[in-house]
């Protein structure tokens, strides 16, 4: 059977989000509302010039105007629909076994906390930065620091590997 006439059958099942599906839906609605207001917050203070961009060290590379700040704006903004979306479609995610009617509720939630939980890190990694390049412009330490590189690689692998390993032992 190939994969796609295998996704056509999986069940659909109508699913309430649970708890802990709102509070990481919670905490990227505030790294959003932060990422727009902070700016325009401190608008006024900021200098002509800010980072603009990082190397893989997490050290400034490249200096651009302050409009600039408002770049990643749209990106945690289309990151949060986009997921927002995506988690709807459960039964379209992929999965490492068959979904059957037995299992498909269990996966379905396992996988749709998975994406909330990628979804509050990503826009909150994209929060940060842009938290740090305001930090860096105003005269603070600036750049990202290697402890950053290291966070945002591991979280998002370690919430992959919690939730293989999830899946697994609820199959």
């Amino acid at each position: 059977m190939n994969e796609s006439s295998s996704k056509e059958k999986r069940p659909r099942i109508q699913m309430h989000r649970s708890l802990l599906e709102n509070i990481f839906d919670i905490g990227a609605i505030i790294g959003v509302v932060a990422s727009l207001i902070y700016p325009v917050i401190i608008w006024s203070s900021l200098p002509s010039k800010i980072p603009a961009h990082y190397n893989i060290q997490g050290q400034v590379d490249r200096w651009g105007s302050k409009g600039e700040i408002f770049l990643l704006v749209p990106v945690i903004i289309l990151m949060y629909i986009f997921l927002t979306i995506i988690n709807r479609y459960p039964h379209k995610f992929n999965y490492p076994f068959a979904i059957t009617e037995q299992n498909a509720e269990i996966q379905y939630q396992i996988a749709r906390l998975m994406v909330q939980s990628l979804k509050a890190e990503v826009i909150w990694n994209f929060a940060y930065i842009q938290w740090r390049t305001i930090e860096g412009a105003m005269g603070k330490e600036l750049g990202l620091g290697i402890g950053f590189i290291l966070i945002s690689i591991l979280l998002p692998l370690v919430t992959l590997i919690f939730y293989i390993w999830q899946a697994f032992k609820a199959k």
